[in-house]
């Protein structure tokens, strides 16, 4: 419920600023960010796929986005993403930050290693970090990334208790599942930029 409200909390957030950008003419541009990455962590090494679309406003971007985490138990990560860019060229620095909720979707191998009654709740995500962009032409850039990521699931299962009669009711247990990693990602952006309030008042219809 906690990583619930705090993602309710940060789409309000995002829709605020994206109102915000809009009302601006000529500065609004639709950024799609597609990536794949390498996770590695305690439990070993695992791959990530993501995309995350949104408005970029200056050096300000604010994108929702959601991905493949198969990072010891496949996920679906819903998020929100910030991200502010530092300089005016084409290859620029770029810090990022995503807050969000992870859905489990386990594969029918991880559903062989548990029983019937295993239930995994939706837990909090986030990931930070930082990036360097590389231009390529107008429109595209490739995006070069290293960060911080963790995601949370909640495991509720019964447990037989083996020194009682067969008949004694089972009892609830549950693992929490705290997972961080380190991420490394690259990926492909483009974006598509609206034309001037001005620009399209003149424009013949």
């Amino acid at each position: 419920m906690k990583s619930l409200l705090c993602f309710t909390l940060v789409v309000c957030w995002s829709a605020i600023v994206c109102g915000q950008q809009k009302t601006e003419p000529g500065r609004c541009q639709f950024h799609s960010v597609n990536s794949v990455g390498l996770l590695e962590g305690e439990t070993g090494s695992a791959f990530q796929i993501q995309s995350i679309n949104g408005m970029k406003h200056g050096s300000w971007f604010t994108g929702i986005g959601v991905g493949l985490d198969f990072y010891r138990y496949r996920t679906i990560p819903l998020f929100i993403d910030f991200r502010k860019e530092f300089g005016h060229r084409a290859n620029k620095f770029f810090a990022y930050a995503d807050a969000g909720v992870n859905f489990a979707w386990l594969t029918d191998k991880e559903k062989q290693i548990y029983q019937m009654d295993d239930h995994f709740s939706a837990g909090f995500y986030t990931d930070l970090g930082l990036g360097y962009k590389i231009g390529l032409g107008k429109s595209n850039h490739l995006l070069l990334a290293l960060g911080y990521s963790l995601k949370k699931l909640k495991e509720t299962y019964n447990a037989y208790d083996w020194y009682s009669p067969p008949d004694y009711p089972l009892y609830k247990e549950h693992i929490d599942y705290n997972l961080n990693r380190l991420t490394i990602k690259i990926g492909w952006e483009f974006l598509s930029e609206t034309k001037p309030y001005r620009e399209s008042l003149l424009a013949p219809h």
